[in-house]
């Protein structure tokens, strides 16, 4: 997340009021890691104010890599779910998806991915637009990379001449993720990296357009405010069926 910029200090106070507020209901722990300099949005338990990391766009794959390193080392999640500001979660939907699995198993969840090519290797990644999913085993095996993670990731991408990933914060947990014995990717179309009327950029770019079941989304992406208020009055008023 990046508080220093008013549009995206914005998407902040909007999940607060809408998605992020019912998944606390919930019980679910929200977390926004941001740069190093301080705001006004004070709060110890749930604005990570991060040394040494910048609010600029470079500066997202390292408040994604430290997050999930704070989050191992502060909290016992069962799963952590990983996305950016502009992005809504259906958090019924997902409570009830998520339900079915084991957090001891290696899983990387997510969908609407891609696959990138590294040298020798083709790398699906889930879209983090949409968001994805770590289980607590895959963030065990993670962990120990994370705090140089992104160091590395910068060499290899050099030396297989795919500069352009270096900030693909996604295709970089998709990489380390594909590494670990036993990795178990598994995708669900509900996962949305547009909008939840198929839209991206603003509503100006057609993408899964009419295939977009608003009643089964888990998550979607490029959410403006409008889009925010309006999927919580939807899903308010359409409360999903508990199987």
């Amino acid at each position: 997340a990046c508080a220093t910029v008013e549009k995206y200090k914005q998407e902040i106070i909007k999940i607060n009021e809408t998605w992020g507020k019912k998944a606390e209901e919930n019980g679910i722990k929200i977390l926004f890691f941001l740069g190093e300099e301080k705001t006004d949005l004070i709060n110890e338990n749930k604005y990570i104010y991060l040394k040494d990391v910048e609010n600029d766009y470079e500066s997202a794959a390292y408040k994604q890599n430290l997050g999930l390193k704070y989050i191992y080392e502060n909290y016992n999640a069962d799963f952590v779910f990983t996305c950016g500001t502009d992005t809504y979660i259906n958090v019924d939907k997902l409570l009830l998806y998520i339900n079915q699995f084991d957090k001891n198993k290696n899983l990387y969840i997510g969908g609407h991915g891609d696959y990138r090519i590294i040298g020798n290797d083709n790398i699906y990644f889930h879209s983090g637009g949409a968001g994805f999913i770590l289980s607590n085993s895959v963030s065990s095996e993670l962990y120990p990379q994370l705090y140089n993670i992104q160091n590395e990731w910068e060499n290899i991408c050099l030396i297989n001449n795919v500069k352009n990933l270096i900030i693909a914060c996604d295709v970089l947990v998709a990489y380390y993720v594909g590494k670990i014995i036993d990795i178990e990717i598994i995708k669900n179309k509900n996962f949305y990296s547009c909008n939840h009327k198929g839209y991206c950029y603003n509503n100006t770019f057609l993408c899964c357009g009419e295939k977009v079941n608003i009643s089964e989304i888990i998550t979607c992406h490029h959410m403006t405010m409008c889009d925010f208020d309006e999927l919580t009055f939807t899903l308010e008023n359409n409360p999903p069926a508990n199987s």
